[in-house]
């Protein structure tokens, strides 16, 4: 395995009901001050009806559907005082004010790479799983993926567990994917209440994290032999 958990994505999801996602553009976000003028896009914008997709070459990304807005960065190597997704969202919802917040998910993504790919699925299918010949059937391995959910005092922790193997310029790295969703519906009488319900959730995005990390250090990760691998090279969100 790697040196541990690398976090190398943090989303932060908002569903709203009359969020039309026509009314976002790169324009947009840069004159009212949502994110910084001299923000250069890493590619052409997509612009629907139903999608639209802006990704900055600092790494990060918005996109945005009916009813739907993800925020998302790579952290990578960042340090989290330089991490600016949280500040953007909240931005966002404070130029938007007017529309109907309902959720809002912090959704933080990291891997753990192995040396060879037999370590990965045995991790998964016989560590985390029991063996057994439940897992024999068919030809060829099983595959499998977890999906688990954590009631907290707050919202929800629901956490997916993948394989995967990430394709760099030279070799392949078998990993495993972990990737959380605390899942927070907003709360308040009024349309203000809601807003500003939704920003502080998304101001304690480290307090989500440290939770995250938490979990899978201390009950994931702490009986498997660790090596050294960098997981992700820069700037690779995972939409």
């Amino acid at each position: 395995m790697s040196k541990g958990l690398e976090i190398q994505e943090l989303a932060i999801a908002i569903t709203a009901k009359n969020l039309n996602p026509t009314v976002i553009n790169s324009d947009f976000f840069k004159y009212a001050g949502i994110v910084p003028a001299d923000w250069e896009l890493a590619k052409q914008p997509i612009y629907t009806n139903t999608l639209v997709q802006i990704l900055f070459n600092n790494g990060l990304g918005i996109i945005a559907q009916p009813n739907r807005i993800t925020i998302a960065e790579v952290i990578g190597a960042k340090n989290y005082q330089d991490v600016k997704v949280a500040e953007i969202a909240c931005q966002l919802v404070e130029k938007l004010s007017q529309v109907e917040y309902q959720s809002v998910g912090i959704n933080p993504r990291g891997f753990v790479t192995f040396d060879s790919e037999s370590g990965s699925y045995e991790y998964l299918c016989n560590n985390l799983l029991s063996p057994g010949s439940w897992q024999e059937f068919g030809e060829g391995k099983m595959n499998a993926a977890l999906q688990l959910a954590y009631p907290l005092k707050q919202g929800q922790l629901n956490l997916g567990i993948n394989q995967a193997n990430i394709q760099f310029p030279e070799q392949v790295v078998p990993a495993i994917l972990f990737s959380g969703n605390f899942n927070y519906s907003l709360t308040g009488d009024t349309q203000g209440e809601r807003v500003q319900d939704l920003q502080q959730l998304v101001q304690n995005w480290q307090e989500s994290i440290n939770m995250f990390e938490k979990l899978i250090t201390e009950k994931f990760l702490p009986s498997v032999t660790q090596t050294n691998v960098s997981v992700f090279p820069e700037m690779a969100l995972s939409f």
